[in-house]
Protein backbone atom coordinates (compact mmCIF):
# COMPACT_ATOMS: atom_id res chain seq x y z
CA UNK A 1 0.00 0.00 0.00
CA UNK A 2 1.00 3.53 -1.40
CA UNK A 3 1.96 5.69 1.79
CA UNK A 4 -0.02 8.96 0.38
CA UNK A 5 -2.95 6.44 1.08
CA UNK A 6 -5.20 6.33 3.53
CA UNK A 7 -7.67 4.00 4.21
CA UNK A 8 -10.91 4.85 6.58
CA UNK A 9 -14.17 3.13 7.78
CA UNK A 10 -17.09 5.83 7.07
CA UNK A 11 -21.10 5.59 7.06
CA UNK A 12 -21.91 6.18 3.30
CA UNK A 13 -25.17 8.84 2.63
CA UNK A 14 -27.62 5.75 3.18
CA UNK A 15 -26.07 4.83 6.73
CA UNK A 16 -24.42 1.50 5.61
CA UNK A 17 -20.68 1.44 6.72
CA UNK A 18 -17.98 1.05 3.86
CA UNK A 19 -14.28 1.14 3.74
CA UNK A 20 -12.25 3.20 1.33
CA UNK A 21 -8.94 3.11 -0.05
CA UNK A 22 -8.03 6.45 -1.59
CA UNK A 23 -5.94 9.49 -1.00
CA UNK A 24 -8.76 11.32 0.99
CA UNK A 25 -11.95 10.06 2.85
CA UNK A 26 -15.48 11.07 0.85
CA UNK A 27 -16.52 14.13 2.42
CA UNK A 28 -19.21 13.22 5.01
CA UNK A 29 -21.90 15.68 6.22
CA UNK A 30 -23.98 16.83 8.37
CA UNK A 31 -27.76 18.76 8.25
CA UNK A 32 -27.39 22.44 9.05
CA UNK A 33 -30.43 23.82 7.38
CA UNK A 34 -34.20 22.79 6.78
CA UNK A 35 -36.86 24.49 5.23
CA UNK A 36 -40.15 23.35 3.67
CA UNK A 37 -41.33 25.61 1.29
CA UNK A 38 -45.16 26.49 -0.52
CA UNK A 39 -44.81 25.33 -4.06
CA UNK A 40 -48.78 25.95 -4.08
CA UNK A 41 -48.56 30.02 -4.49
CA UNK A 42 -45.49 29.70 -7.34
CA UNK A 43 -43.26 27.55 -8.03
CA UNK A 44 -40.57 30.31 -8.08
CA UNK A 45 -40.84 30.33 -4.03
CA UNK A 46 -38.67 26.98 -4.79
CA UNK A 47 -35.66 28.68 -6.43
CA UNK A 48 -36.27 31.99 -3.44
CA UNK A 49 -36.48 29.45 -0.77
CA UNK A 50 -33.09 27.31 -2.03
CA UNK A 51 -31.16 30.67 -2.14
CA UNK A 52 -32.44 31.91 1.32
CA UNK A 53 -31.44 28.80 3.02
CA UNK A 54 -28.01 28.69 1.49
CA UNK A 55 -27.64 32.66 2.00
CA UNK A 56 -28.47 31.66 5.50
CA UNK A 57 -26.07 28.84 6.30
CA UNK A 58 -23.20 30.34 4.25
CA UNK A 59 -23.01 33.86 5.21
CA UNK A 60 -21.39 35.40 1.85
CA UNK A 61 -18.78 37.52 2.52
CA UNK A 62 -18.87 41.47 2.17
CA UNK A 63 -22.24 41.41 3.19
CA UNK A 64 -23.76 39.90 0.33
CA UNK A 65 -26.74 38.73 0.65
CA UNK A 66 -27.84 37.36 -2.77
CA UNK A 67 -26.79 34.24 -4.31
CA UNK A 68 -26.77 32.95 -8.14
CA UNK A 69 -27.83 29.75 -8.14
CA UNK A 70 -27.22 29.37 -12.21
CA UNK A 71 -23.20 29.18 -10.58
CA UNK A 72 -24.17 25.94 -9.36
CA UNK A 73 -27.57 24.07 -10.67
CA UNK A 74 -29.98 25.43 -13.93
CA UNK A 75 -33.12 26.74 -11.05
CA UNK A 76 -35.44 26.16 -14.09
CA UNK A 77 -34.49 22.54 -14.39
CA UNK A 78 -34.67 22.06 -10.89
CA UNK A 79 -38.52 23.56 -10.59
CA UNK A 80 -39.20 21.67 -13.58
CA UNK A 81 -38.25 18.55 -11.93
CA UNK A 82 -39.46 19.31 -8.51
CA UNK A 83 -43.21 20.35 -10.02
CA UNK A 84 -43.20 17.16 -12.35
CA UNK A 85 -42.44 15.00 -9.55
CA UNK A 86 -45.34 16.55 -7.11
CA UNK A 87 -47.65 16.47 -10.17
CA UNK A 88 -47.21 12.66 -10.49
CA UNK A 89 -47.19 12.57 -6.66
CA UNK A 90 -43.62 10.59 -7.25
CA UNK A 91 -40.75 11.14 -4.63
CA UNK A 92 -38.01 12.69 -6.23
CA UNK A 93 -34.58 14.30 -4.72
CA UNK A 94 -32.05 16.47 -6.55
CA UNK A 95 -28.55 16.92 -4.97
CA UNK A 96 -26.22 19.57 -5.86
CA UNK A 97 -23.08 21.23 -3.84
CA UNK A 98 -22.63 24.94 -3.27
CA UNK A 99 -19.57 25.85 -2.32
CA UNK A 100 -18.87 23.26 0.52
CA UNK A 101 -22.38 22.53 0.95
CA UNK A 102 -24.62 19.36 0.01
CA UNK A 103 -27.72 20.87 -1.10
CA UNK A 104 -31.15 18.14 -1.27
CA UNK A 105 -34.29 20.06 -3.18
CA UNK A 106 -37.47 16.90 -2.25
CA UNK A 107 -40.68 16.97 -4.31
CA UNK A 108 -42.62 17.05 -0.61
CA UNK A 109 -41.48 21.02 -0.71
CA UNK A 110 -38.20 20.61 1.16
CA UNK A 111 -35.15 21.62 1.17
CA UNK A 112 -32.13 20.05 2.94
CA UNK A 113 -28.55 21.64 3.47
CA UNK A 114 -26.18 19.77 4.77
CA UNK A 115 -22.49 21.20 5.91
CA UNK A 116 -19.30 19.53 5.45
CA UNK A 117 -17.98 17.40 8.81
CA UNK A 118 -14.24 18.65 9.80
CA UNK A 119 -12.62 15.92 11.34
CA UNK A 120 -10.24 17.36 13.85
CA UNK A 121 -7.27 15.33 13.94
CA UNK A 122 -5.57 14.34 17.64
CA UNK A 123 -2.10 13.65 18.68
CA UNK A 124 -3.18 9.99 17.34
CA UNK A 125 -4.17 11.00 14.05
CA UNK A 126 -7.75 10.00 14.66
CA UNK A 127 -10.28 12.12 14.20
CA UNK A 128 -11.75 11.38 17.78
CA UNK A 129 -10.39 10.73 21.36
CA UNK A 130 -11.31 7.64 22.72
CA UNK A 131 -13.75 7.60 24.70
Amino acid sequence: MNSDTMRTKTTSWFGSTTEHSGPSPPPQYTLVESKTIDLESSTSELVVGVVEALVEVIEPAGGQTTLSLYEYVNPDALKDIITASAEKKSDVEVRFTVEDYLVTVRSDNTILIYGPIRAQRGSGGNPCPAS
